[in-house]
């Protein structure tokens, strides 16, 4: 039977791979805009802006593969703990805006879902849950609106950094498709001076999935 140190071990060539495509893509839209300070003619800014798009999507899929591949490994082999003193305050304050709302969305108590209440906390929130968010916003990119749980996780980062350096946001409601790419950002999971995100995402999932180095 697959157990947690199994599950990243099998996923380990994968996972570097698509950590190694993401720090390409930061280095190949670096250089777009350099290029673009230095374009002298309208056709050549055009082109340029091309290119520092163009990684935009290729970027948010590779992110949203790393999010895929953590998801499932807290689903499988997550180990939950107590609620974080955090977590108790969003959870807390989401019932309190839904109990003082004229038409709140949903009617029954706000609750975070247990089994990805997990990891170190960003804010008030566990990085679990920011896996989950996101993952869940990257499958049901095309959904006209996100459950409420996806929902408001996305809305706290922005309310907690409305201006992220990645040049990207988590404004969910702006014309993007994926918002993957910030979710790793917020994570952590960047390049680094070990060369890419891989080696946060390791230290991360083995504290979630409590394996001992």
């Amino acid at each position: 039977m697959e157990d947690a140190r199994s599950y990243l071990e099998i996923t380990r060539p994968a996972t570097e791979a698509l950590f190694k495509l993401l720090n390409e893509y930061g280095w190949q839209k670096m250089r777009a805009f350099v290029e673009i300070t230095n374009v002298k003619t309208k056709a050549d800014l055009d082109n340029f802006k091309k290119a520092f798009t163009s990684v935009d999507i290729a970027r948010e899929v590779i992110s949203g593969s790393i999010l895929q591949i953590a998801y499932f490994g807290i689903k499988q082999h997550g180990q939950a703990a107590n609620l974080s003193q955090g977590a108790m305050r969003f959870e807390a304050e989401m019932n309190r805006l839904l109990r003082e709302s004229p038409k709140p969305r949903q009617k029954k108590p706000f609750v975070l879902p247990r089994a990805f209440c997990v990891g170190r906390g960003i804010g008030d929130l566990p990085i679990g849950m920011m896996i989950y968010a996101g993952r869940n916003q990257y499958n049901h990119s095309e959904a006209d609106r996100l459950t409420i749980v996806n929902e408001v996780v996305f809305n706290y980062m922005q309310q907690l950094r409305p201006n992220p350096k990645n040049g990207k946001s988590f404004n969910i409601y702006d014309k993007s498709p994926f918002h993957c790419w910030s979710i790793i950002w917020a994570l952590g999971w960047v390049a680094n001076d070990d060369g890419t995100g891989y080696s946060a995402f390791v230290r991360d999932m083995h504290e979630i999935m409590q394996i001992e180095a």
